[in-house]
């Protein structure tokens, strides 16, 4: 089983760090636990040692802060079940299709966001999985100069970014919480999908 591969990393060995997995709760789009028993967060290796550098990174900028995962390693029997359910409608494009693999299959995509100090959630304009335009990053100027979006949201949103681009991640385009450790081409290239 790949949990006991030292190919993957369990991220509660890291300090500043809190699991909170969405899909294992009913508190997703989906309303229901896609995970069961599976209840830890891992990354592949080579993308913990990007995480573990963005970690220090937040530490500079914002003693005292962490982040917050809300998902990690996703296996793919997880994925087809999401496509079942945006499949043909306008949310489609927040999933990927099974067939290729979203890098959260591979163990090298995380869903995460920030607590301030206190271990309050930094307030980032949109929630996690809020399948709106307001949560794409390419449109946050606009939404900043139309006032759905706050200068403070903004801010908070480049914390993450700053920390985890920096760290070696790189941002979606359409999700302010996901980054991937590597071009999706290259992880599907090199490495493993996780059924």
């Amino acid at each position: 089983m790949f949990h006991s591969s030292p190919d993957y990393v369990d991220l509660s060995v890291f300090s500043k760090v809190k699991i909170d997995l969405k899909y294992a709760s009913l508190d997703n789009f989906m309303g229901e636990d896609l995970y069961g028993n599976f209840k830890k967060a891992f990354l592949h290796k080579d993308a913990a040692v990007k995480f573990e550098r963005a970690i220090g990174l937040l530490q500079q900028e914002k003693p005292g802060w962490s982040f917050i995962i809300f998902d990690a390693l996703r296996p793919r029997s997880v994925q087809w079940r999401m496509w079942a359910k945006v499949k043909n409608t306008p949310q489609e494009k927040y999933i990927a299709n099974p067939e290729q693999g979203s890098p959260h299959n591979f163990g090298m995509a995380l869903d995460l966001s920030l607590l301030d100090e206190n271990g309050k959630a930094v307030d980032m304009g949109a929630g996690f999985d809020e399948f709106s335009e307001v949560s794409e990053p390419r449109f946050e100027e606009r939404f900043l100069k139309e006032g759905k979006l706050s200068a403070g949201n903004l801010e908070s949103r480049l914390v993450l970014r700053r920390s985890m681009t920096n760290g070696g991640f790189l941002q979606l385009p359409h999700e302010w919480w996901h980054y991937n450790a590597l071009p999706e081409e290259v992880i599907r290239k090199n490495y493993s999908v996780i059924e």
